[in-house]
């Protein structure tokens, strides 16, 4: 390397300051202010977006997520004996075992469906993140 290297970051610096420091001040022109002004008042006259109207979507989405839950459960319970023909066995609970199980399956389904609206709130309400 030689000592002429403009590669130099000192020279570089000190370059672009003499650049800066010699060029004249911007001044804007006549009718900047007033057409941003205007501008602003435009914006400001706007009125706001009408909010969404989640009190009355609400039962709408309870109602829609009731129906969608019941017809997965149809079709399970439906589809449970179609599958008894199959070679596939299903497992025998003695009666006593029956009762604790299908509480554990309604709790379950419960607290899946909580999650899912928990999820779906988040969504919507902009956090992406899953947690």
């Amino acid at each position: 390397m030689n000592g002429t290297d403009t590669d130099d970051p000192k020279m570089k610096l000190t370059e672009i300051d003499r650049i800066l420091g010699t060029e004249a001040p911007l001044i804007p022109t006549s009718g900047f202010l007033a057409s941003v002004m205007e501008s602003v008042r435009e914006e400001a006259a706007i009125p706001p977006p009408i909010p969404f109207p989640w009190k009355r979507a609400i039962p709408g989405i309870l109602v829609a997520a009731g129906v969608l839950g019941w017809g997965a459960f149809e079709m399970i319970r439906h589809g449970l004996p179609a599958m008894g023909s199959s070679s596939v066995a299903l497992p025998h609970l003695p009666a006593a075992a029956v009762q604790p199980v299908e509480q554990a399956g309604w709790v379950a389904l419960a607290l899946g469906i909580s999650l899912l609206s928990w999820l779906l709130s988040r969504r919507l309400a902009g956090r992406s993140g899953l947690l």
